[in-house]
């Protein structure tokens, strides 16, 4: 009976050593941010705000530096709909920076600009080049319905487009002037 005392004393104090031994070292006195950041790039961060502009610079810089991963990011915009706001020992380590330079102290005092007057938006007829097009024909023979092979070349491929989007617009205009006679 002595002897499993022993035993259970200097097993007792085996583990105690291990465990004083093997535990991590004390966390740093200055603010953590809850996890081990990510190396991160500006390019990342940039790629990330170009997809969703209205998401602020500091969130996506936050998540980035706990995922790592612009797509994760991106998943996760798409996912909640918007980036958890960084913590306040975020803003202790990595300050945020402005984004735009600011004004100057004394700006010069702006010289009055001339008013242009906005040009006048072209229409799709003059837009596709079809004013010739417009008078010439009938509206029976503008649309037609046979399928369109696909052509060899990119040449002639474009060229098929540019004509079936001509009949489009011809015939959207024709079914428009229908339309306007019929309220008349």
């Amino acid at each position: 009976m002595e002897d499993i005392v022993g035993y259970a004393v200097a097993f007792i104090f085996i583990v105690a050593a291990y465990k004083w031994l093997t535990a991590p070292a004390p966390a740093p006195a200055g603010p953590s941010l809850g996890f081990t950041p990510k190396r991160i790039t500006n390019d990342m961060v940039t790629q990330v705000q170009t997809m969703f502009p209205d998401q602020p610079y500091d969130n996506i810089k936050y998540d980035l530096l706990r995922t790592g991963s612009v797509e994760l990011t991106c998943n996760k915009i798409l996912e909640q709909g918007y980036l958890p706001r960084p913590t306040a020992a975020y803003y202790t380590l990595y300050p945020s920076q402005p984004l735009h330079n600011p004004p100057p102290s004394n700006p010069r005092p702006a010289a009055p600009q001339p008013t242009v007057a906005p040009s006048p938006q072209p229409n799709l007829i003059s837009r596709f080049g079809l004013q010739n097009r417009v008078s010439t024909e009938k509206p029976d023979t503008m649309l037609s319905t046979e399928k369109s092979a696909w052509e060899t070349t990119a040449e002639k491929r474009e060229a098929s487009l540019k004509e079936r989007k001509a009949q489009m617009v011809l015939a959207a205009r024709q079914r428009m002037l229908a339309q306007l006679s019929q309220k008349d």
